[in-house]
């Protein structure tokens, strides 16, 4: 299935709002692969912020981590100080 589908980041990217990542951060659940790390990197992201790094031992993450270090990019566990987020929409309207 994942032959199939867009990671996070690359949707991400693709669908900001603004004209230029440059110099921005991104958050994401798992760190990036990477074929999203060479995105990351020509996009001008310069810190990756990441939840889990669970696949932290294949030759993708390696590869990844690799490839951020030698452009400059940082990244660093994301560690939040809540366990939940709710959003009332209601309050919206």
């Amino acid at each position: 299935r994942y032959l199939y589908v867009c990671h996070a980041e690359l949707n991400a990217i693709l669908n900001k709002n603004s004209s230029s990542v440059k110099d921005c951060r991104i958050y994401v659940a798992l760190f990036p692969c990477n074929e999203c790390s060479k995105l990351i990197i020509q996009s001008g992201i310069r810190k990756v912020l990441y939840y889990c790094d669970k696949y932290s031992e294949t030759t993708s993450i390696i590869a990844s981590k690799r490839l951020l270090t030698m452009a400059g990019v940082e990244y660093e566990e994301y560690r939040p100080k809540m366990n939940a987020i709710t959003i009332d929409f209601t309050a919206i309207l």
